[in-house]
């Protein structure tokens, strides 16, 4: 197996370039290719962490208050603990979600066609209840009413017709 031009590491990247009759291989480990710039398809998320090891800068002893993770623990598996780990180590996750996902954290996707007013009301359902929660416990009473009274309209308007 081929190792990487700057380490030792095994090449996962082979460049052929040839130019005026002179051929010039170019071999790279992921880490190197990424730092070249290089974009190799799906990226496995170990590899962007340890990548990023100095990206991530949150405290090393943060622990997720429900099951004890910590970065350090993070950073070994690349699994989380529970679903408390998702707030907890939002700091962290949101620049490794963000590289790995291309600059992408909203979903870009297609949608099947047949689903599409059924999925936007659905969206837009969710995104009322966040900030229905929000106004509630920021204590905005008014606009909590108002955001009620939508949900209440997106609710009924979902309702099947029965004639």
């Amino acid at each position: 197996m081929t190792s990487c031009d700057h380490c030792d590491k095994p090449a996962i990247y082979h460049d052929v370039r040839i130019a005026n009759g002179v051929h010039n291989t170019t071999h790279l480990c992921a880490e190197h290719a990424m730092e070249a710039g290089v974009s190799l398809g799906p990226i496995d998320l170990s590899v962007v962490l340890h990548s990023t090891e100095n990206a991530i800068s949150g405290d090393i002893s943060k622990a997720c208050p429900d099951c004890g993770m910590t970065v350090a623990q993070y950073k070994k598996t690349s699994l989380l603990g529970c679903p408390s780990c998702y707030q907890t180590f939002s700091d962290e996750l949101n620049s490794i979600i963000t590289q790995v996902q291309n600059n992408n954290t909203q979903h870009i996707g297609r949608a099947p066609a047949q689903a599409s007013v059924d999925l936007t009301r659905h969206l837009q359902i969710r995104r009322l209840l966040k900030k229905l929660e929000s106004a509630v416990s920021q204590e905005e009473y008014e606009q909590a009413a108002i955001l009620r009274d939508k949900l209440r309209e997106l609710h009924t308007s979902g309702e099947p017709n029965e004639n």
